[in-house]
């Protein structure tokens, strides 16, 4: 037996490994047993396929005690695992050695430090080749990718209603989620999800990564098309060397297949023939252009086909849907309530606010509420001005507050011209609509009521009125007034310098200002008071 040296803490952990194994059938990635002492020198690693490491892991922690990587043989006191079926097969094996069952962060940096330097050799190893598929079946698959490139469905598929269902019985697909994506230019292509509840967990997963919350990713497939310039030497120089056809410039096809941890892999020749199908079926169905803007406002039936396509392997019967009619149920996620919870502090929280509003302005964009609006930039506005002058949030705040933001705040301190008013009111219309529908915002209907028939007449009268106007934007307009660009920086700069010579009594300064809004503080003893009340009726009902 090894002799057990005092104190000393070893780590093991059974890692798989940020690579894919091809050409032995079905790509894999393989698993990593490893062992770390307390300096996090690695003494031992056993890889095995998927599924076989557990049965060896006690005889690997006796091959790595009698012979580690590096130092001195020898048994540690303590070993820390992350599972409970690694801790039990140690245990029974060693019972002489303490198992702990905790976290183990030490393994995450060395398979980081891996991540890395595998990464570093990937473009040297891509290929579109494999022991599966053939160069005659990747020249069928580059000519049904040209079929859909040139068709370019990103150009009439809303991205707002971009869920297509995806039926193909031989390949044990049913129902599945296909999302056709590139409609703002970039990240041309589609990505297919097994089930529509993928679809809806790679939706809340994409959200939380962007605000750098950690989350995992469905599997999923994707065919994007990328620029040629983009792609690595040793691609362009295979599609080169076997003459396969490509749409554009901007049309190269590359189909990937993406892991939860967004370890991606070459795809299979299965999922290539499903691609070849999708790229050949999915121009046809585009072809229904009246049946499919009906069904996507909800006018008319969901438009369906199913077609038999010819691909590398073979015909395929294809069974395309739009829109794809199950529901999506959210993940309990509810930003409204959120919302409502930074509101009601007596100090808004920047930083909550922020993300939460971030999270709410991306849903608003895909709303149909939103489709007619050309940009978005007044509902972000107003929501900064109801932390500043209210201490609240769009959740918090009422139509009174509204009424004053609009009105009354924004006159006196953005400097646009009173044309602009339609468009403001239209914006908001749209997001007070949209709030309504989608999160049943109780001071919807009350707010909208502000932003009726007479308040865009209202809105340009407030904007025209030199009355309104605050110092920094008197300023402004008396330099557009003296024949200066105001909306250049080198028209401001240059009114700027004139201006700085002056007397101050040459401007128009403000007058008749209206009455003050609520200052943080009184806006803060208002919330502070809501909650209050709003703690005794929940007392109340007990």
């Amino acid at each position: 037996m090894a002799r057990k040296k005092k104190g000393i803490e070893w780590v093991g952990g059974i890692a798989v490994m940020p690579g894919y194994v091809t050409g032995e059938g079905e790509p894999y990635r393989p698993e990593m047993l490893l062992w770390l002492d307390d300096n996090q020198l690695v003494l031992g690693v056993t890889t095995e396929k998927p599924g076989h490491l557990l049965a060896r892991a006690s005889d690997s922690l006796a091959e790595t005690m009698a012979k580690p990587m590096v130092g001195k043989a020898g048994a540690p006191s303590r070993i820390r695992v992350a599972t409970k079926d690694l801790a039990n097969v140690l245990r029974a094996g060693h019972p002489t050695i303490e198992i702990v069952c905790a976290p183990t962060p030490e393994l995450d940096a060395v398979m980081a430090v891996m991540r890395e330097h595998m990464g570093d050799h990937t473009e040297e190893e891509q290929t579109y080749l494999s022991p599966d598929l053939s160069p005659e079946a990747m020249a069928s698959f580059f000519r049904s990718a040209a079929t859909l490139y040139r068709a370019r469905p990103w150009a009439h598929v809303p991205a707002n209603r971009s869920l297509f269902s995806l039926t193909i019985e031989q390949f044990g697909l049913r129902e599945a989620a296909l999302v056709v994506i590139g409609q703002m230019g970039e990240s041309l292509g589609f990505i297919l999800f097994s089930s529509l509840d993928d679809y809806a967990l790679f939706q809340e997963a994409a959200r939380a990564l962007e605000h750098d919350v950690d989350a995992k990713l469905p599997r999923h497939f994707a065919l994007n098309f990328e620029r040629g310039a983009d792609l690595s030497r040793a691609l362009r120089k295979e599609v080169s060397t076997h003459g396969w056809e490509v749409a554009g410039p901007e049309g190269w096809p590359w189909p990937v297949a993406v892991d939860p941890d967004l370890v991606s892999r070459p795809p299979t020749a299965k999922e290539v023939t499903i691609s070849e199908a999708i790229c050949l079926s999915l121009p046809q169905l585009l072809t229904q252009k009246k049946a499919l803007e009906a069904a996507w406002n909800g006018d008319g039936p969901p438009v369906t086909t199913t077609v038999k396509v010819s691909t590398h392997s073979g015909d395929v019967e294809v069974s395309l849907r739009a829109p794809h009619e199950q529901v999506i149920e959210r993940p309990p996620f509810d930003l409204m309530a959120d919302l409502f919870e930074v509101g009601m502090q007596e100090e808004v929280d920047e930083d909550s606010r922020a993300d939460l509003e971030e999270e709410l302005l991306l849903r608003f964009e895909d709303s149909p509420e939103a489709q007619a609006l050309a940009e978005l930039s007044f509902a972000p506005l107003l929501m900064d001005y109801a932390a500043s002058y209210f201490n609240a949030t769009i959740a918090t705040l009422d139509a009174h507050e509204l009424r004053q933001i609009i009105f009354d705040i924004v006159p006196r301190k953005v400097s646009i011209d009173a044309a602009a008013a339609s468009g403001i009111i239209a914006e908001l219309r749209a997001f007070y609509s949209f709030l309504k529908r989608e999160f049943g915002l109780k001071q919807a209907d009350a707010c909208l009521r502000e932003l009726g028939s007479d308040a865009v007449k209202k809105l340009s009268a407030a904007l025209s009125d030199k009355r309104n106007f605050g110092m920094a934007k008197s300023l402004f307009a008396a330099g557009a007034e003296a024949g200066f660009d105001m909306r250049s920086q080198k028209g401001i700069d240059e009114w700027m310098r004139q201006a700085s010579s002056m007397p101050l009594d040459s401007f128009p300064l403000p007058f008749g200002i209206p009455a003050r809004p609520a200052s943080r503080a009184d806006a803060s003893a208002k919330k502070k008071k809501e909650r209050k009340s709003a703690k005794k009726a929940r007392r109340k009902n007990r």
